[in-house]
């Protein structure tokens, strides 16, 4: 099966003009690297100035801008994209500001992301590694000594993903795929949740719908700054998702115990 056309969506925010120039990179590095794959930048309701800056840069780009009118936050601005992306019948990729992508190829190998079955990804995601050589996230796991949930790899050399295997986990949404099938049967994202909860929310829900989230190693993206990926158990968004699946056991997302 072939996977339908793709719309990048990049969610943005900035309080100061100094928070502007990530965004700028990472729409540059997408022009760079995924040449002719339309992308929706949406502004989660950055002040004035800020905001006619970003849609300036965003038009020079060739980018569409939109100023989220419904809704605040991150996983607001994530729906407002994923809605753009099921009504041209597209899937959506998530793209955080502050990513650098050095190469070509990246959107389509998620694109053609499988699964154990043979089938397309519902949900392909990439890893993130910071400017020192290390690994932010590369999905996430279940820790069955803490009963949390946690960041994979993180910390580690980007160089183990060079021999990591395409692994069933949820995925972040700094770099996430979404078929557009998907879209429609599990809903956006709850807009009560926000970050890594938000995205392991998406995850389980897909899952709990029969599809699968698949970490495809060999997409990278380098962080310009380091960003805080790890679920922290204490956040209030913590125990809204424990809540929301506490009839599901998390025990098929713990790394086997040998």
């Amino acid at each position: 099966m072939e996977p339908d056309p793709t719309l990048i969506v990049v969610p943005v925010r900035a309080e100061t003009s100094e928070e502007i120039d990530p965004i700028l990179q990472t729409l540059v590095s997408l022009q760079a690297s995924a040449p002719g794959t339309p992308t929706l930048v949406i502004d989660d309701r950055s002040p004035a100035p800020q905001a006619q800056l970003i849609e300036v840069a965003a038009n020079e780009l060739e980018c569409a801008y939109v100023l989220q009118e419904d809704g605040e936050g991150h996983s607001a601005a994530l729906n407002v994209g994923l809605s753009v992306a099921a009504a041209h019948d597209m899937d959506a990729c998530l793209v955080n500001p502050g990513l650098i992508f050095e190469a070509r190829g990246w959107l389509d190998r998620l694109r053609a992301r499988t699964g154990t079955d043979g089938e397309l990804a519902a949900v392909a995601g990439g890893a993130v590694t910071e400017a020192g050589g290390t690994i932010r996230q590369a999905g996430y796991f279940f820790s069955v000594f803490r009963r949390t949930w946690a960041a994979r790899l993180r910390n580690v050399p980007q160089e183990l993903l060079d021999v990591h295997e395409p692994l069933l986990c949820p995925v972040s949404s700094e770099l996430q795929l979404v078929r557009r099938r998907w879209i429609d049967e599990v809903g956006g994202y709850d807009e009560l949740l926000d970050g890594p909860h938000a995205a392991l929310d998406f995850c389980l829900r897909v899952s709990e719908a029969g599809g699968q989230c698949v970490l495809e190693p060999s997409v990278r993206a380098r962080g310009l700054a380091p960003v805080d990926s790890e679920p922290h158990d204490e956040l209030p968004s913590a125990h809204r998702l424990r809540v929301k699946h506490s009839g599901v056991t998390f025990r098929r997302w713990s790394p086997e115990i040998v």
